[in-house]
């Protein structure tokens, strides 16, 4: 069976108020309008992930110092 044929099948056996209920959902799906946004994958960078993780030392300059002290 297609999915029209099991659709109208399961309408029948619905109440009057049931169905147009389902015929008001029906006629919202076929008057939307889907827009098309192309999206493209933005890929995180330090920068913006700073302050996303609170409590976390962020400064690199820091770190490299104190790599810098150890060598």
């Amino acid at each position: 069976m297609t999915a029209t044929a099991i659709l109208k099948k399961e309408i029948e056996n619905l109440t009057e108020e049931t169905a147009a209920e389902v015929l008001d959902f029906v006629l919202f799906l076929g008057s939307r309008r889907v827009f098309a946004v192309p999206r493209t994958p933005k890929t995180p960078t330090v920068k913006s992930l700073f302050g996303s993780l609170p409590g976390l030392d962020t400064d690199i300059e820091k770190d490299r110092d104190e790599e810098e002290d150890r060598v």
